[in-house]
């Protein structure tokens, strides 16, 4: 071989290399700051008044939920489901947990807005809540409390804190930031 064929194959690889990172980066980027912009819809200082504790003791992660292959082939969802998390530094007991879904389709959330229900219902009474989103429900059992709500494409599922009262202020901060 020749240097000039080396070079020219070695400017073709660096080249065909830079591409791939141009392209492959900013996909990564956006879903990194998809999930951030999702889990920040809850300040920390919302979440300290929230929780009763100094905003300082608060740390906040997210975690990308993973879905089944029929759900990847389907695109069923616009962005990875997120679940969301501010927890207590001293305390583990304090923490608000929700997960966020948003779909390509609002008749897609609006279906498994309802499995869910149903599903809750199977062992529980979910009690219709007014006045946040396009519905919303909160199962009261004594195993788990769980409010879930559906507006248009998006649905969230606060898992924690347990109250009542604290899951409609999370529900009603994340919806209300859409």
């Amino acid at each position: 071989m020749t240097l000039r064929k080396i070079l020219r194959l070695t400017t073709i690889s660096i080249l065909f290399f830079f591409n791939c990172i141009l392209f492959t980066l900013p996909q990564s980027f956006a879903a990194e700051t998809d999930n951030k912009s999702r889990c920040n819809r809850i300040t920390l200082e919302k979440a300290a008044i929230i929780l009763g504790v100094s905003t300082d003791d608060l740390q906040k992660s997210n975690i990308d939920i993973m879905v089944s292959p029929d759900d990847i082939k389907k695109k069923t969802f616009k962005i990875k489901p997120c679940t969301c998390a501010i927890r207590s530094k001293s305390n583990f007991l304090k923490g608000i947990n929700y997960i966020i879904y948003v779909y390509n389709d609002p008749g897609q959330a609006r279906i498994d807005f309802n499995k869910m229900q149903n599903n809750y219902e199977t062992i529980s009474t979910a009690d219709i809540v007014p006045g946040i989103g396009d519905e919303t429900f909160w199962v009261s059992d004594t195993r788990f409390q769980r409010m879930v709500s559906i507006k248009g494409n998006i649905l969230v599922d606060v898992l924690s804190p347990k109250e009542f009262d604290l899951q409609k202020q999370i529900i009603s901060l994340v919806l209300s930031n859409l």
